[in-house]
């Protein structure tokens, strides 16, 4: 069944989240991303040469009465600019983040974006208790949101995406979600079943972020996780501690032929 206007709203909120600020031609370029067209959003639309999911991001601008217009999904879109402008809205200020920072987040994202494959994600995606550590932790911080920003779990839910989902491994962390003044904060979920002095695996790339990002990049460090009750102790780990208080050994290579 095709996508209405109301889910693709629902997807462009990640979308900015990972760019900070789209325009109405990047939209239309990423939504599939984020959201998997199905064989009625393809079909071509009657009255413009494109599938009709991308008219309907289109038609999201045309019937926005209002030049500006705030939208409850967590952008703003502004129809002055040519064309409109869709910028992620601060949850905590709600004010529109600023232009030099949308500019470094762009920057950022294309460096980690064009990374596709990263072979440590790969396996831990195919093991079972890293991919329910990750659920946890989605829902341990839309609860953290709730009880120390009093915000309501409606919209913490949608300031906390699950962005190794719908992104894949290149952006180089797991969860975004946001820092007690409205920033953002990037989560990359590390899961065992033993004590929290277990080892776990860091990528090359998922390094390269956290010095990168710094104070915006956390560690979810998951311990004594439980499978079947899917539930685990949490120690979260800025990226200053992770380089002063831990080690980083070479224990992998990603091998082909030559």
């Amino acid at each position: 069944m095709a996508h209405t206007e109301a889910q693709i709203r629902r997807a462009i909120k990640p979308l900015l989240t990972v760019y900070g600020e789209l325009n109405t031609s990047d939209v239309k370029n990423l939504l599939h991303t984020v959201l998997t067209f199905d064989a009625e959003d393809n079909l071509p639309s009657p009255t413009r040469n494109e599938p009709r999911i991308i008219q309907r991001i289109g038609n999201i601008v045309a019937h926005q009465a209002d030049k500006v217009k705030v939208y409850d999904e967590g952008f703003i879109v502004d129809k002055n600019h040519k064309p409109a402008k869709f910028s992620l809205l601060n949850p905590v200020t709600n004010e529109v983040i600023q232009p030099d920072k949308v500019t470094t987040v762009k920057e950022k994202t294309r460096r980690f974006t064009t990374r596709k494959v990263d072979w440590e994600k790969v396996r831990d995606l195919n093991n079972e208790i890293g991919d329910q550590g990750e659920e946890f932790v989605l829902e341990y911080e839309i609860d953290r949101l709730v009880e120390t920003l009093s915000m309501k779990r409606a919209k913490a839910m949608q300031n906390v995406q699950h962005l190794s989902r719908l992104q894949g491994d290149g952006l180089g962390y797991d969860i975004s979600s946001i820092n007690d003044d409205g920033s953002p904060r990037y989560i990359e979920v590390k899961t065992t079943s033993g004590d929290f002095s277990q080892a776990f695996f860091m990528s090359e790339n998922e390094k390269r972020f956290f010095q990168e990002y710094g104070a915006s990049a956390f560690i979810y460090r998951v311990y004594n996780f439980n499978k079947e009750a899917r539930h685990g102790e949490v120690r979260i780990i800025s990226s200053f501690e992770l380089f002063s208080d831990f080690n980083f050994d070479t224990t992998t290579w990603k091998v082909t032929p030559k």
